[in-house]
């Protein structure tokens, strides 16, 4: 039976190259290089530093979340300590209040398959939509990240927190953090973070002036800077053009229409496999890194249930599959040639 036990080497290997080796798309853009790096920046509590103090911080964990789960991953399998980043996160959970920061630790718990209504012993949809009171209204960019949490975790969006938010738009198509109407105080941070929050609420009409924004301010080198014109420098960063491009894939947009802004993005990429923040300021940059992860595997905020089984590993219902398909396959094919070594 020589031909049976090569077949079924051969067997095994296509299944070792499927499911163990990482996809092309994920070696070519970056993003394993750049997990990788991310792997060694993990606490012994579990968590991430925010990259400017030594502790780990929420929100910067949260980021990670997200970043891990982008590429398919469990962040439950990423230990540090025997913690992972989900535990740090859950016991941490109870000491968010501000709405905000609320809605991205909902954004990365639904990422994770966890339950935003009980993470950590908290309801954190319900501190989320805290952001909508108008006796003490939050900043735009957290109104649009509540908005983007409540439609994470299925919860119903205010009709009124959608209009107000359309309502906060500069004559330019831009946004204010603070939701200011002072001409020329729109950024490309809050605009993003407000067009996904649109299109999740079913309001994509009202992006198009948004994106006539992203247009009128992308650099030559196909990137984001964070406000422009700005007495600060305009150089293309990381966090910028990532949540421009997370914009501009949830609103369906080609990028390959855009300049390749990836490719802008990359340009930041170190050695390391970290990201920096812009070119003036090379060097390993956690924020910028966790940041870029989604936007290079081709995922957004308007729904992050989906993130395991849109990314570049396959998700354990794919490898389940496959496997059976492949062993199904080497079933028939040996009793074929089993058959026919008898009738010799």
């Amino acid at each position: 039976m020589p031909r049976l036990r090569t077949l079924l080497s051969l067997m095994i290997l296509v299944i070792t190259v499927v499911f163990a080796a990482p996809s092309p798309a994920a070696s070519a853009n970056g993003v394993d290089a750049a997990l990788a790096w991310l792997r060694g920046q993990q606490q012994t509590d579990g968590g991430f530093s925010n990259g400017f103090a030594a502790g780990s911080d929420i929100g910067a964990t949260s980021d990670a979340v997200i970043a891990i789960a982008s590429f398919g991953e469990s962040p439950n399998g990423w230990r540090s300590g025997g913690r992972s980043p989900l535990e740090f996160l859950q016991q941490h959970a109870s000491e968010v209040t501000s709405p905000g920061q609320a809605a991205k630790l909902a954004l990365a718990a639904v990422a994770a398959d966890e339950d935003p209504r009980d993470f950590g012993g908290v309801d954190l949809i319900a501190v989320a939509n805290a952001a909508f009171d108008e006796t003490a209204p939050a900043s735009a960019y957290d109104r649009a990240l509540a908005i983007l949490a409540l439609h994470a975790g299925d919860a119903p969006v205010p009709p009124q927190a959608v209009s107000a938010l359309i309502e906060a738009r500069l004559p330019d198509g831009s946004y204010a953090f603070d939701a200011s109407l002072i001409p020329g105080s729109g950024d490309s941070n809050t605009t993003a973070l407000v067009v996904q929050a649109l299109l999740s609420a079913g309001r994509g009409e009202e992006t198009l002036p948004s994106y006539a924004y992203f247009r009128g301010t992308q650099n030559d080198d196909g990137g984001w800077t964070y406000q422009k014109p700005s007495s600060f420098g305009e150089a293309t960063d990381a966090n910028s053009t990532a949540l421009v491009v997370q914009a501009l894939l949830a609103g369906g947009q080609d990028l390959a229409e855009w300049e390749d802004p990836l490719r802008a993005l990359l340009g930041l990429q170190q050695p390391s496999g970290a990201l920096a923040f812009n070119a003036e300021t090379p060097g390993d940059n956690l924020l910028a890194t966790v940041q870029a992860i989604p936007a290079l595997a081709g995922i957004d905020l308007t729904d992050v249930s989906r993130l395991v089984h849109e990314s570049g590993a396959p998700n354990a219902a794919a490898v389940f599959a496959g496997a059976a398909i492949v062993l199904i396959s080497v079933l028939l094919v040996a009793g074929i040639l089993s058959r026919a070594e008898r009738s010799r």
